[in-house]
């Protein structure tokens, strides 16, 4: 068996143990490698398959680099892009008493298939097994669209995107326990299907989508609306962003209203991110309202090696007119490149959940993802 074959092999096993997670991209490396998520990818948005400039950097920030193509350089036809991301993690966890856990996370595989400015997309692999649902709903698509790109050689120009996507809203980091995330209009398993239309360029850039909910899959967006983000690079090594989104379903309606900000320091090599956003829930069963606070900022730094330290914080205040419900986070995380395609990342955290009430949880967790 050669190499590739057996490398193949290993993956499709890993890639049947796991369940799906949503993974975006590192939006670290924004502004100190590429102004535009699409200078790494090709998605409008980042995340997903990499371009040749993404591949590039993954072999440029590796330990040890090898080839950063699909399965090492695996033949294909120049029409198709493929890619694929397995995950898993272990650890232990503290939700008030100590206990071990392991948890599959990712385990999916993408496709692009591209002629003159058209490309179509899909993502599909295994996700957890749903409450008295059918044993084939664990194979599922989680992303798949059609897309239209004014300037295919470029990483500029216009995007029209329709399918099941995730809308473009915020930082769009690759952890989804991040607060502005999880309760801030990205939940994980929150893809709809929508329309969108992009323009990015270096300068600045501009997403908006019109969505319905998945009515079939069950997906944590529920509701039928529209988002919008916009970002404006300031200098060399700065960007601010203004995002909105709202959703409508027949028991509430939610608005989500922010601000991104990415500042990277050259001299010590740190970036720096942060999102702020106000959430407003309004119930109509019980004709009741609720209006809610999310933070989260991280500071990232290289330590060379392959190794990339992030630091982060967050806040979520859950109900605005009720004094002292709130959750605090603060992570460290270690990420090591071993190669262009292994990453290991230590992940820890520490929950602080009002803390009138003295609770707190927390929890470090190896986990290991392996890039296709």
């Amino acid at each position: 068996m050669t190499k590739t074959s057996l490398l193949l092999a290993i993956a499709i096993a890993v890639f049947l143990l796991g369940s799906g997670k949503q993974a975006f991209a590192y939006p670290q490396y924004q502004l100190n490698s590429d102004k535009t998520c699409t200078g790494c990818h090709l998605a409008p948005d980042g995340g997903g398959i990499l371009n040749e400039n993404g591949i590039n950097t993954a072999e440029a920030t590796a330990w040890h680099a090898g080839d950063g193509n699909f399965m090492y350089g695996m033949s294909k036809p120049s029409w198709l892009d493929l890619g694929g991301d397995a995950r898993a993690a272990a650890g232990f966890v503290y939700p008030g008493t100590a206990s071990a856990a392991a948890y599959p996370m990712q385990a999916e595989l993408a496709a692009s298939v591209h002629w003159s400015g058209f490309s179509f997309h899909a993502l599909g692999g295994l996700r957890q097994p749903q409450v008295n649902g059918n044993a084939l709903h664990v194979i599922w698509s989680r992303e798949h669209y059609l897309m239209w790109q004014s300037a295919p050689e470029s990483h500029e120009g216009f995007y029209i995107r329709v399918g099941r996507m995730m809308p473009t809203f915020g930082l769009r980091l690759a952890e989804h326990v991040v607060y502005t995330q999880r309760f801030g209009g990205e939940p994980l398993y929150g893809e709809v299907y929508a329309v969108a239309a992009s323009y990015v360029s270096d300068a600045f850039e501009v997403h908006a989508t019109g969505f319905v909910h998945d009515s079939i899959a069950s997906a944590a967006e529920h509701g039928d609306g529209g988002a919008l983000y916009a970002e404006a690079r300031i200098g060399e090594h700065g960007a601010i962003g203004a995002e909105g989104k709202y959703a409508s379903s027949p028991d509430a309606h939610r608005t989500y209203a922010g601000l991104t900000g990415k500042l990277y320091l050259p001299g010590p090599s740190v970036m720096l991110l942060g999102e702020a956003e106000v959430i407003h829930q309004s119930f109509l069963a019980a004709n009741d309202r609720v209006d809610q606070i999310a933070v989260y900022v991280m500071a990232s730094h290289p330590l060379g090696s392959g190794l990339l330290l992030d630091l982060g914080a967050g806040h979520f205040t859950q109900d605005i007119q009720v004094k002292g419900l709130f959750r605090d986070a603060f992570d460290v995380d270690l990420h090591w490149f071993q190669t262009s395609h292994l990453e290991w990342l230590v992940t820890t955290r520490l929950e602080l959940l009002d803390l009138a009430s003295h609770t707190s949880g927390a929890y470090a967790l190896l986990q290991l993802h392996y890039r296709l």
